[in-house]
């Protein structure tokens, strides 16, 4: 391959030109929420599952997220009257966890916030989980207050703008 600024030849990996050091993959990064389409944010969520390395626009964090959210809402609700939805909402937090995880991290990585934070919303998962299997009416409130408690203060962080300096975002040199 050759260099955009330089036509010097380089390897096809790398990122950085090593003559003139520019960044020839710039240009095929999304610069913004709006040049991520739908296909394209299911196909980094599904590609980038199991990786916290680098980042995740606000789009695609709130699409994927948000389609999971309503599905598990809906499938716990119905789950209060048949139990059979209560197994398949189960086996879906069980499925999407670890991948959900990672694209919170990958989030938390855009606005330029540690990875732990994904804590609330791993909290927010467990604990709605265990409250349609909790028998007692005040612990289920409990769990049900809480969890979302965590769910609002995770909204609040995750819907901050990218942050343009953050140090895994790939426009800075962070190498995915």
């Amino acid at each position: 391959m050759y260099c955009k600024k330089c036509q010097n030849v380089i390897k096809d990996n790398e990122y950085y030109c090593p003559y003139c050091g520019y960044n020839n993959k710039k240009d095929e990064l999304p610069k913004e929420n709006n040049d991520m389409t739908v296909k394209r944010c299911i196909l980094n969520f599904f590609t980038k599952s199991f990786s916290a390395k680098g980042v995740a626009t606000r789009k695609e964090f709130w699409l994927i997220y948000l389609f999971y959210l309503i599905i598990a809402i809906i499938l716990g609700l119905i789950g209060l009257k048949i139990a059979m939805f209560n197994y398949i909402n189960t086996f879906l937090n069980i499925i999407l966890f670890f991948p959900l995880m990672a694209l919170s991290i990958r989030r938390y990585h855009d606005i330029n916030k540690s990875g732990v934070y994904a804590i609330l919303g791993a909290y927010f998962k467990v604990t709605y989980f265990f409250s349609f299997y909790v028998s007692d009416d005040n612990t289920k409130l409990i769990l049900l207050v809480t969890s979302f408690t965590a769910l609002i203060a995770e909204i609040i962080l995750l819907s901050l703008p990218t942050n343009k300096n953050s140090r895994w975002n790939p426009e800075n040199g962070y190498l995915e």
